[in-house]
C-alpha cells in the first residue's frame, strides 16, 4: 500500500485535482487521493477498474491506520445503512473528480433525442488544431508515465534508443449504441472498426510503446507504454499522434524511428508526417497498395515511386518490382522480394548535395560521377560535348588505357562497365530530353513526396527489419494489454459511463501494465526487489508537463512526493 499511494503521490495528479477544487463550494468530501489509491490498488489486485471493486478493496480489506489517514469510517460488512453511506461517499468523490474534468457534463442516466446532442459533441472537438480537455489528457498521461520515469531514474531505459511505435485500439464503452431516434450515453462515441473489419461501440486510444529496430536490443530495456491519448474514433489520428510524441520529447529527449500501420501512412501531410519530422523522429510506414503509383512528371522528368526518384528509363520490370513489393502481405513473400526490388538500386537518383537553407538539395544522374551505377547513350553524349567543350579552354587530358580486371576484387568486378546494367532510351533530340538527361545534376525539392519519402527505402532489408521489429512491439503491447492482465478491451471491467471516466480508468490500467513490465523485467534479469518500487529518485527525473504545469499552486495542494507513515 506504501509503495501505490508513494505512486500516486509522484505522478503529480494530486496537484491537479487540488487546483481544480480549490474553487468549488462545498464539503471536500473524501480526497481523490483515496479515490486514485483505490482504482490502482484494484486494478492491480482484481484486474478491474469498476469504483464498486476499488472501494470494496479500500473499505474492507485495509487495517485501520491506513482507514484513518485516507478518511475512511471502520465499517461493519453487515450494518447495511453503514455501508451504503460509505459506498456514497466514495462514489460521490469519484463524480466530483469526473465532473471537475468534464467540458459537458449532462445526465447519463436518459437517453437524449439525436439532435440534443449537437452541443456536447461540440465540446469534445479539438478548437484550432488544440486538444479540448487538455486537464484530462495531462492527468491521464501523468498516470500512464510515471512508470516511465521510475524507469529512467532506475537507469532501466539507458539502452533504448527513442524509437516508437504508434498504434489505435479500441476503448470499448459501457453504453449501447445510438439509434436512429436517441443518442446513446456516450455523446462523443463511435464505432471502432479494427484492421480485421471487427466494430466495437466506444473510444479510440492511441498508444506509444518503446521500441526499437536492431533487433539485438531485444530484452535490454523494458517495453513500456510511453503515452495514451483517448479520442473519437477515426477522428484527430495524426494530432493525436503528434501531441504524444511532444510529451516523449521532452521526457527523452533522444527522437528515433517511429513506426506506424497503414491508417497513419494515409493521413495528411500537415496533421502526421510534417509535425513527426519537425520533432526529429524517422518514419518508418508501410504503403497501400493504390499508393505505390509512378509518377512521370513529378519533378525534372524523372520517376518518383514510393518515395524514390528513378531515372526517366527505368525498365518496367523494376517498376513492377515496387507493385509486387506492395501486394506482397506476409513477412516470408516480402523477403522473397527482397531480390527483385534490389534490381532499382541502379537507377535511383543519388545525393549529390544535401538540403541548403531553401530546403532544395541536387540529385545526380545514375550515369554521371566518377563512379556510374548504370551506362547510357544519352549520359555519353552529354559527356563527350562537356569533353569538347572543356579542350577548348584547357590542356588535353591524358586518354586512360584499358587494364586488367581483377576477378577476385568484388570491388572492381562491379566498377567495371561490362557490370553496369544498360539503359536503352528512345530516339530523340537533346533538346527535347528530360533535363535530368541534359545535364549532369538537378535541384529538386528535399520536401518531394512528403507522404512518401522515409530515411529508410521502403520495402529494402533495412526497412522490413525495422518495420517488423517495431510493429511487434505495438502489437506486443496490445496483446499484454488486453488479453493478458489488464484487460483493456474488456468494458465489464470499466463500467463507469463518459468519456472522463473512460480516460482515467484506461490510464490507471496502463500505469499498472507499465509496472508490470518493469517488474517482468527485473525479475528476467534477476535484479527484482521490493525496494526497486520506492520512488526516492522520481523528482530527479524530468516531468513532461512541466512546462505546462500552472505557475500558481494552492497553498493546500500536495507537494511531498513521499507517503507519510499512517
Amino acid at each position: 500500500m506504501r509503495q501505490i499511494v508513494a505512486l500516486v503521490r509522484a505522478s503529480g495528479v494530486l496537484d491537479e485535482f487540488a487546483r481544480l477544487e480549490a474553487s468549488r463550494p462545498g464539503p471536500r468530501g473524501l480526497s481523490s487521493e483515496t479515490v486514485l489509491v483505490g482504482m490502482v490498488l484494484a486494478a492491480r489486485e482484481t484486474r478491474t477498474t469498476n469504483v464498486d471493486d476499488a472501494w470494496e478493496g479500500m473499505q474492507f480489506k485495509l487495517r485501520k491506520p491506513w482507514l484513518k489517514y485516507f478518511g475512511l469510517r471502520q465499517v461493519d460488512a453487515t450494518d447495511v445503512d453503514a455501508t451504503r453511506a460509505s459506498a456514497k461517499r466514495f462514489y460521490d468523490a469519484w463524480s466530483r473528480m469526473t465532473t471537475l474534468l468534464d467540458p459537458a457534463r449532462h445526465d447519463r442516466r436518459t437517453r437524449m433525442a439525436r439532435h440534443e446532442t449537437a452541443p456536447y459533441r461540440r465540446a469534445w472537438q479539438p478548437r484550432h488544431g488544440q486538444d479540448a480537455t487538455p486537464e484530462l489528457s495531462r492527468i491521464a498521461n501523468k498516470l500512464v508515465l510515471t512508470p516511465v520515469r521510475i524507469a529512467i531514474a532506475r537507469s532501466l531505459m539507458d539502452d533504448w534508443g527513442g524509437d516508437l511505435s504508434v498504434d489505435t485500439t479500441a476503448i470499448a464503452a459501457w453504453a449501447r449504441p445510438s439509434t436512429r431516434r436517441h443518442a446513446s450515453l456516450e455523446v462523443s462515441a463511435g464505432w471502432h472498426v479494427s484492421g480485421g473489419g471487427e466494430k466495437t461501440f466506444g473510444y479510440s486510444a492511441t498508444l506509444l510503446v518503446a521500441g526499437h529496430t536492431d533487433p539485438d536490443l531485444a530484452g535490454r530495456y523494458p517495453q513500456l507504454c510511453m503515452g495514451m491519448a483517448v479520442h473519437s474514433p477515426s477522428k484527430e489520428i495524426g494530432p493525436q499522434a503528434v501531441r504524444l510524441l511532444g510529451i516523449v520529447k521532452r521526457l527523452w529527449n533522444q527522437p528515433g524511428y517511429l513506426a506506424g500501420d497503414l491508417a497513419y501512412s494515409d493521413a495528411r501531410v500537415e496533421n502526421f508526417h510534417a509535425p513527426v519530422r519537425a520533432l526529429g523522429y524517422k518514419l518508418v510506414l508501410d504503403y497501400k497498395t493504390t499508393m505505390v503509383k509512378k509518377d512521370k512528371d513529378a519533378v525534372e522528368g524523372v520517376i518518383a515511386i514510393a518515395g524514390e526518384l528513378l531515372c526517366p528509363h527505368t525498365p518496367q520490370r523494376v517498376i513492377d518490382g515496387y507493385h509486387q513489393m506492395a501486394g506482397a502481405k506476409g513477412s516470408a513473400e516480402r523477403e522473397a522480394l527482397l531480390p527483385s526490388l534490389a534490381q532499382a538500386d541502379p537507377y535511383l537518383l543519388p545525393l549529390k548535395q544535401s538540403a541548403d537553407s531553401r530546403g532544395l538539395e541536387r540529385r545526380q544522374c545514375p550515369a554521371a560521377g566518377t563512379s556510374p551505377r548504370v551506362t547510357c547513350p544519352w549520359a555519353q553524349e552529354r559527356d563527350a560535348t562537356s569533353a569538347r567543350a572543356r579542350t577548348r579552354t584547357a590542356p588535353p587530358r591524358p586518354v586512360r588505357t584499358s587494364h586488367t580486371v581483377d576477378l577476385d576484387n568484388p570491388r572492381a568486378r562491379k566498377a567495371h562497365p561490362g557490370t553496369r546494367p544498360v539503359v536503352r532510351p528512345p530516339d530523340r533530340p537533346s533538346h527535347h530530353r528530360p533535363a535530368i538527361c541534359q545535364q549532369s545534376t538537378i535541384t529538386v525539392p528535399a520536401d518531394l513526396m512528403p507522404k512518401l519519402r522515409q530515411e529508410l527505402p521502403w520495402g529494402r532489408a533495412a526497412w522490413q527489419r525495422a518495420y517488423r521489429s517495431l510493429r511487434s512491439h505495438i502489437e506486443g503491447l496490445n496483446g499484454r494489454a488486453k488479453n493478458v492482465d489488464t484487460f483493456l478491451h474488456s468494458r465489464e471491467r470499466r463500467q463507469s459511463r463518459g468519456r472522463v471516466a473512460q480516460t482515467l480508468l484506461s490510464a490507471v490500467q496502463l500505469l499498472v501494465e507499465n509496472l508490470r513490465s518493469i517488474e517482468g523485467y527485473l525479475r528476467d534479469r534477476r535484479q527484482w526487489r521490493e525496494e526497486r518500487y520506492t520512488l526516492g529518485h522520481i523528482p530527479t527525473t524530468p516531468d513532461p508537463y512541466e512546462a505546462e504545469a500552472p505557475a500558481e499552486v494552492e497553498p493546500w495542494a500536495i507537494t511531498d512526493p513521499a507517503p507519510p507513515e499512517p
